[in-house]
């Protein structure tokens, strides 16, 4: 998933989720796959419901941890159930072809491009710059990597 402006996200030093300060080149790559608060989730709303795994390291998945998101290994975990909420996001569609990510553990919060470019989740301020800050868009194919999405925060021009 890329912006207008073709960043995407990256891993920092420490496994925050933070802007590419470039094109497409550092951009990670993430696998989208099955929701692994699975059987936490209402019937109804499984469909919509993903976790993200770094597609470099298996078993590597995005979650939040005190707002910020960070990718973290599920088998390091001292509270796997909670690790699985934390991991877990709906898709919801907000505009044309962008979509936001709304946490599973904290209903109303989404995924958020911060001013200083990291990634956290934030309850919605229902403005515009909060729909464009926590927009994102798929981009296509990274034919180079093991696994194909990136994803990247939607910028206004």
């Amino acid at each position: 998933m890329l912006s207008k402006s073709g960043r995407g996200v990256t891993l920092s030093s420490s496994d925050q989720l933070i802007q590419s300060m470039d094109v497409t080149v550092n951009a990670t790559t993430f696998l989208v796959t099955g929701c692994l608060a699975w059987n936490t989730v209402a019937a109804d709303l499984r469909p919509r419901c993903v976790s993200l795994m770094d597609a470099n390291r298996a078993d590597w998945y995005v979650r939040h941890s005190s707002s910020y998101l960070r990718a973290d290994p599920q088998y390091d975990s001292q509270d796997v159930p909670l690790f699985q909420q934390e991991s877990s996001f709906f898709i919801v569609h907000t505009q044309s072809f962008y979509y936001a990510l709304e946490s599973i553990n904290v209903p109303g919060n989404y995924f958020r491009l911060r001013d200083d470019g990291y990634l956290w989740i934030e309850p919605d301020a229902y403005t515009t710059a909060f729909i464009d800050a926590a927009s994102f868009a798929i981009y296509g194919r990274d034919t180079s990597r093991k696994h194909s999405v990136i994803l990247s925060p939607f910028l206004s021009p």
